[in-house]
């Protein structure tokens, strides 16, 4: 049976309102957050989450770019709001394809997975239309079994954070011969998953804050266990 708040709640959903308030968990992330409203604490919360890349992390990861082989794509896992999407458009040749991946399944927001693609893709539109952009909403595991296209130029991952995924991410982008294999958040103070699986592998032949560039590979190839 629904309570009262919820029918009340409800209501007002139908009217195109919504009663909300600043959670724990918001007031955690924002500094001396008394007095702001559950929309103040969102805007906050999202204009600070659009990536997390510093300005010396956007830096390397242009210059990666614009040195990437214009004739193959680019490939990124892990779209979130598209900052990063942004700058690796603003980077490659106009023409260069650059594919982003992401199933919507987490951000920082707390939104729904439709909200949360639509909003991106709004936000992408632009390098949609005019700047050979595809945004993908789909499972990363079921992207790398279906892909078909040539070698990626480079293979930007900043997604699942974990040892297992990060490691499955590397092993892709080595399997299918990108020449250009890196990633985000190496240095994450509580998580050593990404470190871990880099490091692994070799470890970062270039790291700025947490922006790693893991290897060059100049001739694809690829791992029987993943083909």
């Amino acid at each position: 049976m629904r309570t009262a708040k919820q029918l009340i709640k409800d209501s007002l959903l139908r009217l195109g309102y919504e009663v909300r308030r600043v959670t724990n968990e918001q007031r955690d992330d924002i500094p001396d957050c008394k007095g702001f409203t559950d929309k103040e604490a969102q805007c906050y919360r999202a204009i600070g989450n659009l990536g997390e890349l510093s300005i010396e992390e956007c830096r390397l990861l242009g210059e990666l770019v614009a040195k990437s082989d214009p004739h193959r794509p680019i490939i990124e896992i892990g779209t979130l709001f598209g900052f990063s999407t942004i700058i690796i458009a603003a980077f490659k040749q106009h023409f260069q394809e650059l594919i982003t991946v992401d199933n919507y399944s987490w951000n920082p927001l707390g939104i729904s997975p439709d909200a949360h693609y639509t909003i991106t893709q709004n936000r992408l539109s632009e390098a949609i239309d005019r700047h050979n952009v595809r945004v993908l909403r789909m499972d990363k595991d079921e992207f790398y079994r279906t892909y078909q296209g040539p070698p990626p130029a480079m293979f930007f991952c900043d997604a699942d954070h974990s040892y297992a995924a990060t490691n499955a991410d590397l092993l892709w982008a080595r399997s299918v011969g990108a020449s250009i294999i890196c990633g985000d958040d190496y240095n994450l103070p509580h998580e050593d998953g990404v470190r871990r699986a880099v490091d692994e592998m070799g470890g970062p032949s270039e790291l700025v804050d947490g922006l790693f560039v893991l290897s060059t590979v100049t001739a694809a190839r690829r791992i029987p266990s993943l083909a």
